[in-house]
């Protein structure tokens, strides 16, 4: 089935070429982010059984998904990028995750034929959306899962004061280029400048207007926020 010619067209990742960067996107990660205290902190959460099953949207290179697979029976994973896909797959195969399927995909475009769904996890990708489409892609995720199934949603919302946006923006850019690199601080620059991440009191509507009951929010930074939420 095609897609209307209305609906939004999901880019392939813009501001970054995430195919070509496939095999060093986790070392650069690992600059700026604690990837695995990020996936403990959602396994706690989702408490998987043997016997569920979740989705991962945005998978990336597949570490999340990779992780989860050791605790329950089937992990969807799903990516825009053709190139994460397939380094995604020679991860878990090196790892064994024989549980996790690959899939081309994004928040509009994937079409979940499995039950319904435990969980649904997406992690720094939302923002590739702009608002209303983002709800749209929430509206589709609450339908996919069962009653009381889990949303993880992590991603850069902006929860500093927009009046002092100019004087935010300098500092986090110029600490981030100290921590991780110029170039990670150029990336910082570009997602402020190209992307559409939004202010957190609105993330909170679109979610809860989506059938979500957020059961926390963790917000860091001013700039990333985690949303642990459960369907209505």
């Amino acid at each position: 089935m095609s897609d209307p010619s209305w609906q939004y067209h999901e880019p392939d990742h813009p501001g970054a070429d995430f195919d070509a960067m496939a095999e060093i996107y986790d070392r650069n990660m690992q600059k700026y982010r604690d990837v695995q205290a990020e996936i403990d902190e959602i396994l706690e959460y989702l408490a998987l059984r043997p016997d569920q099953s979740i989705l991962e949207i945005g998978t990336g290179t597949g570490e999340f998904a990779i992780a989860a697979a050791r605790r329950c029976r089937k992990v969807y994973a799903v990516d825009l990028s053709a190139g994460m896909l397939r380094y995604a797959e020679k991860k878990a195969a090196a790892r064994s995750a024989s549980n996790v399927q690959f899939l081309p995909g994004g928040f509009l475009t994937y079409r979940h034929e499995g039950e319904p769904l435990d969980g649904i996890v997406s992690q720094i990708a939302l923002h590739h959306l702009p608002d209303f489409w983002k709800q749209i892609a929430l509206l589709r995720m609450a339908e996919m899962l069962n009653d009381g199934g889990k949303l993880c949603l992590r991603d850069v919302v902006f929860s500093f004061d927009p009046a002092e946006h100019e004087r935010f923006l300098n500092d986090f850019i110029s600490k981030a280029g100290e921590k991780a690199g110029s170039n990670f601080a150029s990336s910082i620059s570009d997602h402020v400048k190209k992307e559409y991440s939004t202010m957190d009191w609105i993330m909170q509507g679109l979610i809860e207007r989506a059938g979500f009951r957020i059961k926390q929010a963790k917000k860091s930074h001013g700039f990333f926020a985690l949303y642990l939420c459960e369907k209505r």
